[in-house]
This record gives structure tokens, sequence and C-alpha cells, in this order.
């Protein structure tokens, strides 16, 4: 397989504090049990389209098992780019994904104090070599011309405008066919705009109630979507393109804000 996704076991998981709306009131609501066997199920089939490379989970450190926050891999090299974390219940995340990073041969680097950034979670490449970062709760705008220092390739900065939609990752997944799903008002007026020039009738918009269900938050490789909870109406769209749709129930993880592509990092990218 070519494909190469960095899951950190769920063992530490729990919601012990809020830093986003999708927290509130779910401190110590967890039930772990299913948190486990719900990881579990995406795991086995995330494992049948890439390679899984798995970190140890701690419990000091909940939201650790959201590894596509740890940061970003710059395409093409082994170098990578640390996450700085805007809430200190997070901050603590840093020198465990540096030292399972380093210890893999990977070289970690990171942006100037002061500079929020949180990697993959707001940093996502389309298929036509585009960077889109977006910006305005969890990453600061000035990231994006250190982007442009790292990355061999077009940053595209995008605005977030709703908190609940805090991470690029919660309301924008682009497809390999060129496409995108996205959820309009997540995003600036002006940025929703740009999406619309770039991907034209590409750009596949979700309704309110499908990006509640976090469906935006999909993990993409090959043509096989999954996601927590697609739609009728989204599975057929998608299978309308070509894709492959598969439902991952990931209830106990969105009592935290995070979906199928937070808890899956894609390394080779």
């Amino acid at each position: 397989m070519s494909a190469t996704l960095l899951m950190c076991s769920p063992e530490g998981f729990s919601v012990n504090y809020e830093i986003n709306p999708w927290m509130k009131s779910q401190v110590g609501n967890v039930v772990r049990e299913v948190a486990l066997s719900q990881w579990g199920a995406l795991f086995d089939i995330l494992s049948g389209m890439a390679e899984i490379q798995v970190m140890p989970g701690d419990a000091a450190w909940p939201d650790l098992v959201f590894t596509a926050n740890a940061g970003l891999p710059v395409p093409g090299t082994k170098r990578f780019i640390l996450s700085s974390f805007r809430y200190p219940q997070r901050q603590g995340e840093k020198p465990l994904n540096r030292a399972w990073l380093e210890s893999r041969g990977w070289e970690c680097v990171e942006f100037p104090c002061g500079v929020s950034f949180e990697g993959a979670g707001d940093a996502l490449a389309d298929s036509r070599g585009n960077l889109w970062f977006g910006y305005g709760f969890r990453s600061d705008a000035a990231a994006a011309a250190l982007l442009t220092r790292q990355m061999d390739m077009p940053i595209r900065p995008l605005q977030l405008a709703d908190p609940a939609y805090y991470h690029l990752d919660t309301c924008f997944c682009p497809l390999s066919d060129g496409s995108a799903l996205y959820l309009p008002e997540a995003f600036a007026a002006q940025s929703r705009q740009h999406l619309e020039r770039v991907f034209g009738a590409g750009l596949i918009a979700l309704t309110p109630a499908e990006g509640r269900l976090f469906c935006a938050n999909a993990v993409e490789i090959g043509g096989r979507v999954v996601m927590s909870d697609p739609s009728p109406r989204l599975r057929s769209v998608l299978e309308s393109r070509g894709f492959t749709v598969a439902a991952s129930p990931l209830s106990e993880f969105i009592k935290s804000g995070g979906g199928a592509k937070c808890l899956a990092l894609r390394l080779d990218a």
C-alpha cells in the first residue's frame, strides 16, 4: 500500500475540558467501551486502505488521539512541521509527537513562538497541488507565510467563521477527483467565494445537518471515502462521482469535536 496513516491508541481518550463547542456539557460523558470499539472499527476499515502506524495514547493528554493535529508532513521529505497548539490543554502533546516522529527518522521543525498552527487539522492539500490553510480559531493567519517557506506548493488561506467548525478539516474535504466537500456557512464570505471560483461545479455543499454529522471530516484514499455518518443524500452524490462510501460511527469522538479525519494523519502526503 502506498498510503501511510498515523493513528493513536485511544485508551487515554476522554473529554476532560471544554475548548470547543462540541465539548460543552460533555466532560466525563465519553463511554469508554464504545469509544474503544468505534476507534477499532475505524482502524479496521482504514487498514484495508493504507498502512497504519500507531503511537501510544496518554491519559494526561486525551486529545492526543486526534493525530491530524500533530502537525504537517512536508511532501517528498522526512521533514515534519510540528503543531503549536493554541490552548494549554493540548500543548503537552507536542513533545510526545516530536519524540515519536524523531524516533522514526523524521526531522521536526516548528514555527516561531507566538504563532499558533494546528497541523493537518488546518492544512489540507487538494489534487491540484494547492495547500488550503484554515485560520481564525486555532491557527493564526500569520502561519500562512511561514507555510510558504516550508512547502513547495501554493498556499490558499481560508478564514473560518463558525466556532463549531474550528479546524478546516471539520468543514472542508478535498477529494482525489478534483472535487471537494464543504460546509458553506463555516467560511467567511470572501473565503467561500474563493472556494467557489477554484472548484466550480466540483464544490459539493453539505447541508447543516451533514455538517453536524462531521461528514466533511472524512478520510479519502483511492476513491474510498470513510466518514462517521454519511447521509443518504451525500452517499448518493459521492457514489455518482465514482466514490465508494463507508460509514464508521464515531459518536464518542464527536463529543470532543473530532471525526474520522481527525483520528488519522496522512504521513506520506
